[in-house]
């Protein structure tokens, strides 16, 4: 029948939920803006969806839904660096995913699927169970953090360096702290880490 609103599931919820992330963010993100969009009550939505946690899980997951493509006769660290760049540019994909990320944890398919291919790498180099999960651990948070950061408001900025004048070395270096953008940390910290993780390896 010509404009019925398509059938109510909990694919379609979870593509709106979607949308609404990108549109207002995660702090508003909520039961009633959903059912607003989706053009029915707050209570409907729970014949398909449990409550909101599991609706932020199901976001979650929509936007970790690509595989992770890995050349798995790459030496590990090439492994590892392809695997981050991917999960780097999902998270960039949705407004507030690092934080709806680091908020909920890892429970359906794709996440796991995505943890289960770094925790592969490091195994298959020859990290301990112990070391592993610590580094799995430490590279999602780096992914994570690398895409949260705001610009500094240059009043801010102008503010921090006119107080150097008694800080030789930090004035020395103030210049690139403005410079360095958020993909240069992503990759400097991608290559601090692997360095320390290489020269372990060699000495452990």
């Amino acid at each position: 029948m010509e404009g019925r609103k398509p059938r109510l599931d909990q694919h379609r919820i979870t593509e709106a939920a979607v949308e609404l992330l990108d549109e207002v963010g995660l702090a508003e993100l909520s039961t009633r803006r959903l059912a607003a969009k989706l053009g029915v009550q707050s209570p409907t939505l729970y014949w398909h969806v449990k409550n909101k946690a599991e609706l932020l899980d199901l976001v979650a997951e929509a936007i970790c839904t690509d595989a992770f493509d890995i050349d798995e006769s790459a030496p590990w660290r090439d492994q590892l660096v392809s695997g981050l760049r991917q999960f780097r540019a999902l998270v960039l994909t949705h407004r507030d995913a690092a934080t709806l990320l680091r908020e909920r944890p890892p429970v359906g398919p794709h996440r796991l699927g995505h943890v289960e291919t770094t925790v592969r790498i490091l195994l298959g180099a020859g990290f301990s169970a112990d070391e592993t999960a610590g580094i799995s651990r430490l590279l999602t948070a780096h992914v994570l953090t690398s895409v949260a950061g705001e610009q500094p408001d240059p009043a801010e900025t102008k503010a921090f360096t006119d107080r150097l004048a008694d800080y030789p070395c930090l004035s020395t270096v103030a210049p690139a702290f403005g410079r360095l953008s958020d993909d240069d940390l992503f990759e400097l910290g991608v290559k601090v880490i692997l360095d320390g993780l290489a020269a372990a390896r060699k000495t452990g």
